[in-house]
Formats: structure tokens, C-alpha cells, sequence
């Protein structure tokens, strides 16, 4: 979590405290997903051969993956019990990596398999990598409850933003930045960080006026806060349209991207994607389809 934590004012330890994964959706039981012989027979040779996938994830992104708090190592959360659910399908193991959120796709074909960390795909990256659709998600600011900094997200210019480094919301924010810059206007100060929870503890400890990432991160957050945070919606602009989350493969990969698109489509035919996310609250973020390298305007 926070990286400077004794250097903060006891609020923001108070709040951090606040903001944990206590009380999240139990891990959806795939117990009962059959292995798909088609599916399996499909494996690359080298991933068929070890029976297992790894998977890069930046495990602190609650609820879609965090680390138990039962031992602090487990890995939790949707984007974890969906690669369980393939890992069933392909009749494989699965190795759940924590890792950097920037250092993942760089890693995709040797490190790891694929990258399963609520990525926001982008045209940008998919210059990089391949990705598959798996989810269609909106963005929410987190405020400190009552809005003492009364934070309109309107008019972001002049003001203090928590953002974790190396997402589509950090662009977003950067971008705001630039024409803020260019009406002549006052700067935004963007106070960047490598884990989102940093950035939420920073708004509870009253260090920044507003943070910005997916609803279910956001919403769950301030769920768990106690009080110490509330949401708010973006009102205009790229941040309030919905885009699709997807899973990361490299791009040298197609055979492997294309694999996991059909699994996941498998998932959603037979019911079973619908009723994972549903356990975890949020089955409206569910795609009619997983597509390959969608067309998207970001």
C-alpha cells in the first residue's frame, strides 16, 4: 500500500485501514467447470507440456485482484477466479503472479503467458500486445466523503489528482492536463503513484482533492471505507463512456489470443461467466462476446 507510510499524518493510516478487501464477494467456486477437450487439445506445446499458465496481475487492484488478507500472499478477486475459470476450461493450472502493472505487458511471452490485470485496452497498446475483451467498464471519481475540497469533475484545472501510474486514466488525466496548459489556465497537479491503493488513501488523508479508475475498483473502495469516501461520476468527456477491459497476450501470439477468446466465450455460453460475475456483484459489465483486438476509440 502506501510506500511512505510514516511519513503521512495519522489520518492517512487511519484511512488506510479503512480501505481493505474485509468483506468482499467469497472466490467463485469453478470447482464444477469441465475441461473442454477442443479447447485444451489447443494449448501451445510449451504451456500443454508444464500444465500450467502464469499470469502477470498487479494484485492491488480490489475487487479485481488483491492479496488475502488471511496470509497476505494468495492472490483474490475477480480477474483471479476468471482465470481460474480458464485455467478449467484448458485443463491447466494456474500460476498467478504479482507483478508491477507497467512491467506486464513488456513481460507477455516470456514472464508470463498472459496478463489478466483489468487492463483498459487502448489502440496504444494494442500496438504492443494482443488483447481479448472480457469486460465493459465505466470510470468513477473517489472524493473524500462530504467534498471539504468541493471537487467538481468539470473543471479539473488547478487541481490535486491521485492516479496510478501507467493507466488509461493517468493519459486521461494528463491529457486534461495539456489543455488546461493551453487555455492558459492552472496546472493540474497530478500526483502519481504505482498502486491504486495509494492514490485512495492519499483523497482519505485529505493529500488530494479526487482520484480516478474503473467503477468496481472505486465503488468497492469506497464500500469498504467506512465512510471516509464516496463516488462520484464523470459528467462529460472520455472518462464517461464505457470501454472494454481486456486480457493481454504477445503479440507475436494470435494462436494463444484467439484461444483465450474462445474459452472465454465457451464461459459465457454455458452460463458460467455470467454467474462469476454476478457473485462478485458487477455481472453488468459482462460482454455478449470476447473479442480479438477490438475497435475502440481511446
Amino acid at each position: 500500500m502506501f510506500k511512505n507510510i510514516n511519513r503521512l499524518p495519522l489520518i492517512a493510516a487511519l484511512a488506510m485501514s479503512a480501505i481493505s478487501t474485509t468483506g468482499f464477494a467469497q472466490n467463485f467456486d469453478t470447482s464444477s467447470i469441465k475441461v473442454d477437450e477442443g479447447l485444451a487439445g489447443r494449448l501451445p506445446a510449451k504451456i500443454k507440456s508444464a500444465g500450467v499458465l502464469t499470469i502477470g496481475s498487479d494484485t492491488s487492484y480490489a475487487p479485481w485482484e488483491f492479496l488475502s488478507e488471511k496470509d497476505g500472499q494468495t492472490p483474490e478477486g475477480i480477474d483471479v477466479d476468471i482465470a481460474n475459470a480458464i485455467g478449467k476450461k484448458l485443463g491447466v493450472k494456474i500460476d498467478f503472479q504479482t507483478s508491477a502493472f507497467e512491467a506486464i505487458l513488456p513481460a507477455l511471452g516470456s514472464k508470463f503467458d498472459i496478463g489478466v490485470s483489468a487492463f483498459s485496452i487502448t489502440n496504444e497498446r494494442m500496438n504492443a500486445v494482443n488483447f481479448v475483451s472480457y469486460a465493459d467498464t465505466g470510470a468513477l471519481w473517489a472524493i473524500k466523503a462530504g467534498n471539504p475540497a468541493k471537487f467538481d469533475p468539470e473543471n479539473l484545472c488547478g487541481r490535486k489528482i491521485a492516479i496510478q501510474s501507467g493507466t488509461y486514466f493517468e493519459r486521461s488525466i494528463n491529457q486534461e492536463n495539456d489543455k488546461c496548459k493551453s487555455e492558459g489556465k492552472a496546472e493540474i497537479e497530478v500526483l502519481p503513484f504505482s498502486k491504486q491503493p495509494e492514490t485512495l488513501t492519499r483523497v482519505a488523508a485529505g493529500g488530494a482533492d479526487a482520484t480516478v479508475s474503473g467503477e468496481a475498483g472505486i465503488g468497492y473502495a469506497a464500500k469498504q471505507s467506512n465512510g471516509v469516501l464516496e463516488t462520484m461520476e464523470p459528467k462529460s468527456g472520455p472518462l464517461s463512456k464505457h470501454g472494454p477491459n481486456g486480457i493481454a497476450v504477445a503479440k507475436s501470439d494470435m494462436a494463444l489470443t484467439e484461444l483465450i477468446a474462445d474459452t472465454i466465450n465457451s464461459l459465457i455460453a454455458d452460463g458460467t461467466y455470467k454467474t462469476l460475475l454476478d457473485t462478485w456483484g458487477i455481472g453488468s459489465v459482462i460482454v455478449e462476446k470476447a473479442l480479438v483486438n477490438p475497435e475502440v476509440k481511446i
